[in-house]
């Protein structure tokens, strides 16, 4: 699957939320999502602009949990956040660690946010609080192809015009980046 994500920071995260209630998303799940990175010295994630983690998700709605590995493959463009997102549910997030671990993979930076996802159709919207940071929009749909990203990025263009946002506002910065940036880990 190719994950065709826009990211921007929101300085009035209320009424982005009432203008995404308006344009007909509905309101879903609050989630408290904890990620842990991962690196290696044989497979460096940030020179290949590529990233491997763990992360837990408490869902505050439903009261339920759970956790999954994600690798994600680098940015396939200079405008979005557009890459290969492969992930899988995971039983026990300590066994998962136990054996990346033992592969050479070792926890490096930890992110942590409140998530409140909106959906419309095939459109989803997350507005996040993360730590350190402060709040953003995240928009995205999942396409089958990297051939259906175009179409995708337009379909996210006008949900960001009618939202009274555009691209030239929007990051292609991870919140790992952000976060060693701002801790001066990376330049």
């Amino acid at each position: 699957m190719i994950e065709v994500e826009v990211k921007l920071p929101l300085f009035r995260r209320s009424v982005t939320e009432r203008k995404l209630l308006d344009l007909g998303f509905a309101a879903e799940d609050l989630i408290r999502e904890s990620d842990m990175y991962y690196n290696s010295t044989s497979h460096d994630f940030m020179k290949t602009d590529e990233a491997l983690r763990i992360r837990q998700s408490d869902n505050m709605t439903r009261l339920t949990a759970r956790s999954i590995l994600t690798y994600k493959g680098p940015k396939l463009d200079d405008i979005s956040m557009t890459r290969k997102e492969l992930e899988i549910e995971i039983s026990s997030p300590e066994t998962c660690d136990d054996i990346l671990n033992s592969l050479g993979y070792t926890p490096f930076f930890p992110v942590n946010k409140l998530r409140q996802y909106y959906r419309k159709g095939e459109v989803e919207a997350c507005v996040d609080q993360v730590e350190g940071l402060g709040s953003f929009l995240e928009l995205e749909i999942m396409v089958e192809e990297e051939s259906g990203r175009e179409e995708a990025l337009k379909k996210i263009e006008t949900i960001l015009h009618d939202l009274d946002l555009s691209f030239s506002e929007s990051t292609t910065l991870s919140y790992l980046c952000m976060l060693m940036k701002k801790a001066k880990m990376i330049p």
